[in-house]
């Protein structure tokens, strides 16, 4: 599936020319699986615009803090190239990449970070609609390589689901050693006759292995009140779990 990077505008710098631009292309595939059986993978960016566009590209180490935040650190463990290139308009580049250590008790993360150069200036345009200076759009995609381990185990765990004066606070751990990709973190709050009186899911996307995500959401007073107890179910690309708290008045404001 191809992503149109155009969409995502991580990164601007300033250029002359008649309107906002960004340049076009995508990437195919969005994310890297290597391990013991595949070794290395082939990364191609397709220039769908009408300019040449060049790249430079950098590997990091992606982890998780205590909060569930992105990390990122320099690597060297991740092997790819070209470190840097230019594809014309309509054609294909190709960027190998590879690890060193394709053999681990447990997934290695790290983004590949495909970044976008600034290109020459184009001469302004003499519409007097054109004139004065103009924004272009660069964009930097960082595409996940994911390392996996020999023996996958996927253990996912709601390790807090605690209620104070209506804020609720919700811990997801992953406690396998590969990721999980979030489909969903829904709340059902129920009445004392079991009728669903309130509901939100929460969104996410990555749980790296051994990290927490926290979510937090305030509960209305009023539907608060209601609540005799509260269900929390995590539902991952692999996993699926659920945590039932139950409510009483002194939980809510």
């Amino acid at each position: 599936m191809l992503l149109k990077l155009v969409q995502l505008l991580l990164a601007c710098t300033c250029a002359i020319s008649p309107v906002a631009q960004a340049g076009e292309f995508s990437v195919n595939p969005l994310r890297v699986e290597l391990g013991a059986a595949v070794r290395s993978a082939v990364i191609t960016l397709n220039n769908s615009g009408q300019d040449k566009l060049s790249f430079q590209l950098n590997a990091m180490e992606w982890s998780q803090d205590s909060s569930g935040k992105d990390q990122y650190v320099e690597t060297t463990d991740l092997v790819f190239f070209p470190k840097m290139m230019t594809v014309e308009p309509g054609q294909n580049g190709l960027i190998r990449v590879g690890s060193k250590t394709p053999l681990v008790p447990s997934e290695k993360t790290y983004r590949l970070f495909i970044e976008e150069l600034p290109g020459p200036s184009k001469p302004e345009a003499s519409a007097p609609d054109s004139a004065g200076p103009q924004i272009k759009f660069l964009i930097r995609f960082g595409a996940p390589v994911f390392v996996g381990p020999a023996q996958p185990q996927d253990l996912l765990e709601i390790t807090e689901l605690e209620l104070a004066k209506g804020a609720l606070k919700l811990t997801a751990k992953n406690t396998g050693n590969r990721h999980q990709v979030f489909q969903g973190v829904d709340l059902k709050g129920l009445d004392a006759t079991g009728k669903e009186v309130y509901a939100l899911t929460l969104t996410d996307r990555y749980l790296l292995t051994g990290s927490s995500k926290t979510f937090t959401t305030s509960i209305p007073a009023a539907q608060c009140g209601q609540i005799a107890s509260l269900v929390a179910g995590v539902k991952t690309d692999k996993q699926s779990v659920n945590r039932k708290l139950d409510v009483t008045r002194a939980m809510c404001p």
